[in-house]
């Protein structure tokens, strides 16, 4: 399963070109292929520890997000990821239908591990839309869970509104399953690399990125998406290869559109998939 785990996030990682996200062909200024490598590889110990069902999902986040900065990676790479997969891992270590453990994994979160997933999501300094209710920036955070006993299961249905991640979670990864199936598709029609490719662009084009929309607002995240339909016209992918420095050029980064790739290929190889 950890191997599973760790497969879907090199392919997803390195599959080219993937419009605004960095990938083998290019780095960012600030991080580099070289840091998601540390990233994805320093998360192998974290799912072999969620395949013994003994850690909250939200102490497995924290322990994610402290092994790449062991890694001297300071920024986000891999968090939205690991939330997506971390409940998946425990899921494929239970005996049932992957999509019924799945469902019962994310039931019983606790007060605890919302908790804690806020404290990783701040220590990975990752993105999100801001809210009115229960934000992530309000100094009573923690308090205020507890008080009102709040799940991380609770929070999700709370952020599933405007949070690709988060609606994954509040729908038992509707979404994930599906393009798990579309990518098994594209992937037996034009290889790893471009099947996951025409798949990223795909899901970007159905639906606006979250971390997009997180940075510039929803307009600009519909406007994404509408160029990511555009290019998927390009069988050949030279499309997708001019709007990649297009979105590179205007710091435009569907990290959340990766971060679905990743587990959704993380359920086809779960599934079987080999190539």
């Amino acid at each position: 399963m950890a191997q599973c785990a760790e497969m879907a996030m090199l392919l997803e990682l390195s599959s080219s070109p993937k419009p605004g996200n960095v990938d083998r062909c290019h780095d960012f200024s600030d991080i580099g292929f070289h840091h998601f490598l540390a990233s994805a590889v320093s998360a192998y110990p974290v799912f072999r520890k969620a395949a013994s069902d003994e850690c909250g999902m939200g102490y497995l986040l924290m322990e994610g997000v402290r092994a790449w900065k062991e890694w001297n990676v300071s920024s986000n790479t891999h968090f939205g990821e690991l939330a997506l997969m971390l409940p998946l891992a425990i899921a494929a270590s239970r005996p049932g239908d992957l999509r019924e453990e799945l469902a019962a994994v994310l039931s019983r979160t606790t007060v605890q591990d919302a908790i804690d997933f806020c404290r990783a999501f701040g220590l990975a300094e990752a993105r999100v839309v801001e809210v009115d209710e229960f934000s992530l920036r309000d100094p009573d955070f923690e308090e205020r869970l507890r008080r009102s006993n709040k799940t991380l299961l609770d929070l999700m249905m709370l952020s599933k509104g405007h949070d690709l991640i988060a609606r994954e979670w509040a729908t038992g990864y509707e979404r994930s399953f599906c393009l798990s199936e579309r990518l098994d598709e594209l992937i037996g029609r034009h290889g790893p690399n471009d099947g996951i490719v025409h798949a990223y662009l795909e899901a970007l084009a159905e639906e606006p990125d979250s971390l997009v929309r997180a940075k510039y607002g929803k307009e600009k995240a519909q406007e994404v998406s509408l160029r990511a339909g555009e290019a998927l016209k390009d069988a050949t992918l030279d499309a997708a290869k001019k709007l990649d420095s297009e979105f590179i050029a205007e710091d435009v980064n569907p990290g959340s559109t990766a971060d679905l790739v990743a587990a959704s290929l993380f359920i086809s190889l779960l599934k079987g998939l080999r190539f």
